[in-house]
């Protein structure tokens, strides 16, 4: 039996698998666990990941397009509450307001650049 299949057994991923789930490099594991955010096993050299773990790492990885910071999305791991993706009231709110201004930059960024005859054909429907 290989390594990769006896941490499958035991119920621990490896960074490579974890970051083939989520979609994220390993870097950026790295960078989560210095932060504290999940605290990873070590078997010599290697990172393994339990279910926890992942499911802590899921989390970020949904939060993080909404615009909020990592103590932000810290404090929501650590004491989720009973709005979308364990969001309050207040920070749900900010969220949406953030959201929301890039959102009119965005668009207002896409106008100057139609206005100046840029016709990309990446280029969004509206």
């Amino acid at each position: 039996m290989d390594a990769s299949s006896s941490t499958a057994d035991a119920g621990f991923s490896t960074i490579g698998e974890v970051c083939e789930e989520l979609g994220v490099t390993p870097r950026a594991l790295r960078f989560y666990e210095t932060l504290k955010l999940v605290a990873p096993r070590r078997k010599q050299r290697r990172r393994l990941y339990c279910t926890t773990d992942v499911e802590r790492l899921r989390a970020i990885v949904k939060l993080k397009p909404l615009g909020l910071s990592l103590r932000e999305i810290r404090e929501v791991i650590q004491s989720p509450a009973d709005g979308p993706y364990g969001l309050n009231e207040d920070l749900c709110g900010e969220a949406f307001k953030r959201l929301s201004v890039q959102r009119a930059e965005a668009e207002a960024g896409l106008a100057l650049l139609a206005d100046a005859g840029c016709r990309c054909s990446t280029r969004a429907a509206s």
